[in-house]
C-alpha cells in the first residue's frame, strides 16, 4: 500500500508541476468538444478553453537551474520498484526541459500553444492535453519503459489504442492501472480498475458522450461572466455535488461510485452517519450557501521576455449575513503596500478595528443558527459556542485602537556592506504605517504601552520626530528612523525612498479597499545578500546561484466582493538576459 501511495504522489507531483506552469490554433480536438464528455455533476473541473501560449510562457520564466536537484531526485529512485522510477524519469524529463522550452515541447510532442483539461467522472480523474507530435510522446514512454523495466500492456477500445500501466500489485483484485491514449490530437491520462464501470473508460477517452454534459449546463460560461475570468483557464470545485456524493447513495455519479466501493471494501457504510435525513439536509443547506470554489485567470499578458499573470480564486457564498459582516471589516491598505514593482517586500493588513467586535459577534451568532441536529455538525457548533467569551475579550481589547483602519509595512530597498569582516547595513529604505481616522489620539493611546515614546509630542502637521533621540539604535544599523503623522497615517520611516513615500501618504484618504495584501520581489530580496557574500570573499553556494537571475515578483491579496471571499495571486516574471 505504501508503494502505491508513493507512486500516486510522484505521478500527482509531475502532473501538478506541469499544470502550475501552464494551455495552435483550433485543432482536431475541436471536433471532439471536451465539455460534451464531462458530466454536469462533475465535482472538479479546470480547463484551458482557449489556447495557452506555453512556449512563450516557459521562455519568459526566470532561470532556475538548481544543480543539486538531479542528485536529490536520484535518492528517490527505488531498487525494487520500477513503477516509481518510471514516473521519476518522466518528471526529470519535464524538469530538465524547463531550461529549454523548445526542447521540452519537442520531447513531449506539445504544440507551442495548447489547451489542457482536468476533471473527474465522479471519482475517476481525467487529464487531457493537446499533442502535436504523437510519435514523440510514444518514443518518450518507450524510452522510459526500457530504462526502468516498467512496461505497459496494449489495449483497444472502439479503434482507439491505449497503454495500460498496472499500478497495483499483480495479485491485487482491484487491478488499478494508469491509462494513456491519444485520440483526435488529445492526450488522455486516466485510471482504470476492476471495480470501475465499463462505460467510464469510454467516456474518459472521448468515445461516449454523457447525457447531461457540462457543455449543456452553461456553468462554465456563467462562471466566466460572473467573475470576469479569461477563457485561457477557468475551473471550479462543486461543493454541492461533493456533499451529494457523501450524503446520498445515488443522487449523482460520485454518490453511486462511493456506494459501489463501500460494498466492495466495507461491511458497514463508513458514511452511514451522513446518510441520515438530518445530516443530508443540514449539510446540503451549508453547501447551497457556499456552492462553489471557482478560479481562473483575470490577467494574462505573455511574451518570450515577460509574463504577467493573475489568477483569482473565489469561495462563492450566498450567506449575505457573513458576507456583509466581512465586508464591513475591510480597512485601508496604502498604495505602497500594493506596489509590486518598487518594494523588496511589503504587507498591508486592512482592518476596520471599530467593526471587529460586531463582525466577530455576527459571524459567531450566524454559525450557531439554525441549531443543527446532525451529530457531526452539532459537535462543531458546540465548540463554536465555547468561543463566545473569546469574541467578547477581543471586542474589549480593541477599544483603545478603535479608530485604526490598517497596519502596513514595507522594505523598499537595502544594501549590505562589509566592515572588519562583519556585515553592516549600509542603507535601509523602509516604513511602517498605522492608518487611522484619529492619528494624534491613537498615538497618545499607544504611548501608554511603549515607555520610550511617552515623552514624544507628535504634531498633527507632518513634522517628523527623530527617533534616535528616544530609542537606542545599535551603531552597526546605519538607519535614521523618523516618526510623523502624515494625513491620516502614523508613520515610522527611514531612508530617502521611505521619506518620499511617507510624504505621499498625506493625500491618501482612508477608503475601504481590502483585507490583506503582500508583495515580494525575489531578485531585490536576494541580490544584496549575494553582493555582501561576494564582498566578504565568500563563495556563493552552487545551489543558490540561480537566485542571482531569478527576476520575479509576486503579489497575493485577500478581499471580499459580492460573490464571496476572493484570493488573488499575481506573478510577474522576466526571462534571464
Amino acid at each position: 500500500m505504501k508503494k502505491i501511495l508513493l507512486i500516486a504522489i510522484v505521478a500527482a507531483a509531475g502532473a501538478g508541476a506541469y499544470l502550475f506552469n501552464q494551455q495552435q490554433t483550433p485543432s482536431k480536438a475541436d471536433v471532439n468538444n471536451i465539455l460534451e464528455y464531462v458530466p454536469a455533476d462533475t465535482p472538479i473541473f479546470t480547463g484551458m478553453l482557449d489556447p495557452f501560449p506555453l512556449k512563450e510562457y516557459l521562455a519568459s520564466l526566470p532561470a532556475m537551474n538548481i544543480p543539486d536537484s538531479p542528485q536529490a531526485m536520484e535518492t528517490l529512485y527505488s531498487d525494487d520498484d520500477p513503477r516509481v522510477n518510471f514516473f521519476l524519469n518522466l518528471f526529470k524529463s519535464y524538469q530538465m526541459g524547463l531550461q529549454n522550452p523548445e526542447q521540452l515541447l519537442k520531447t513531449f510532442g506539445f504544440p507551442d500553444k495548447l489547451r489542457a483539461y482536468f476533471y473527474t467522472l465522479g471519482l475517476l480523474p481525467v487529464f487531457k492535453i493537446e499533442v502535436q507530435d504523437e510519435q514523440a510522446l510514444w518514443a518518450l514512454l518507450d524510452k522510459n519503459e526500457q530504462e526502468t523495466g516498467f512496461t505497459s500492456t496494449m489495449g483497444t477500445l472502439e479503434k482507439v489504442n491505449y497503454r495500460s500501466y498496472l499500478l497495483s500489485e499483480t495479485n491485487d483484485p482491484a487491478k488499478l492501472a494508469l491509462i494513456v491514449a491519444i485520440n483526435n490530437g488529445m492526450l488522455t491520462v486516466t485510471m482504470n480498475s476492476a471495480y470501475q464501470e465499463a462505460t467510464l473508460l469510454s467516456t474518459a477517452l472521448g468515445l461516449t458522450k454523457v447525457d447531461n454534459s457540462l457543455a449543456q449546463s452553461g456553468k462554465i460560461e456563467q462562471i466566466i461572466k460572473t467573475h470576469d475570468f479569461s477563457r485561457a483557464s477557468v475551473g471550479f470545485i462543486n461543493h454541492v455535488e461533493i456533499i451529494k456524493g457523501m450524503t446520498t447513495k445515488n443522487a449523482n455519479q460520485l454518490a453511486g461510485q462511493i456506494t459501489s466501493l463501500e460494498k466492495q471494501f466495507a461491511e458497514e457504510n463508513a458514511l452511514a452517519e451522513l446518510h441520515t435525513p438530518e445530516c443530508a439536509s443540514e449539510l446540503m443547506s451549508i453547501a447551497n450557501n457556499w456552492p462553489n470554489t471557482v478560479f481562473g485567470y483575470t490577467q494574462l499578458a505573455i511574451n518570450e521576455k515577460v509574463s504577467d499573470v493573475t489568477i483569482a480564486t473565489v469561495i462563492e457564498s450566498k450567506n449575505q449575513v457573513i458576507l456583509d459582516a466581512l465586508n464591513s471589516l475591510r480597512g485601508y491598505i496604502p498604495n505602497f503596500a500594493n506596489d509590486i514593482n518598487n518594494n523588496v517586500f511589503a504587507m498591508g493588513l486592512g482592518i476596520d478595528v471599530s467593526q471587529l467586535g460586531s463582525t466577530l459577534n455576527t459571524i459567531w451568532s450566524d454559525l450557531q443558527t439554525p441549531s443543527f441536529t446532525c451529530p457531526l455538525l452539532a459537535q462543531v457548533q458546540s465548540e463554536i459556542s465555547l468561543a463566545g467569551e473569546s469574541v467578547t475579550m477581543v471586542s474589549m481589547g480593541t477599544a483603545m485602537v478603535n479608530s485604526m483602519k490598517g497596519l502596513s509595512v514595507a522594505l523598499i530597498d537595502y544594501q549590505l556592506n562589509q566592515e572588519e569582516e562583519l556585515p553592516i547595513l549600509e542603507n535601509l529604505d523602509a516604513l511602517v504605517t498605522i492608518s487611522t481616522d484619529q492619528p494624534q489620539l491613537l498615538f497618545n493611546s499607544l504611548k501608554m504601552f511603549i515607555p520610550q515614546l511617552q515623552t514624544i509630542q507628535l504634531e498633527n502637521n507632518g513634522t517628523p520626530v527623530n527617533l534616535k533621540e528616544f530609542v537606542a539604535i545599535p551603531q552597526e544599523y546605519n538607519i535614521d528612523p523618523k516618526l510623523a503623522i502624515k494625513g491620516k497615517h502614523i508613520v515610522i520611516y527611514t531612508g530617502k525612498k521611505g521619506n518620499e513615500i511617507a510624504d505621499t501618504l498625506a493625500t491618501e484618504q482612508l477608503t475601504a479597499n481590502g483585507l490583506y495584501s503582500v508583495t515580494v520581489d525575489f531578485k531585490k530580496m536576494f541580490n544584496p545578500l549575494i553582493s555582501a557574500a561576494e564582498l566578504a570573499g565568500e563563495s556563493i553556494p552552487e545551489e543558490a546561484e540561480f537566485l542571482m537571475d531569478y527576476d520575479s515578483r509576486m503579489k497575493m491579496n485577500l478581499d471580499i466582493n459580492a460573490q464571496g471571499i476572493i484570493f488573488e495571486s499575481r506573478v510577474n516574471s522576466k526571462a534571464a538576459n
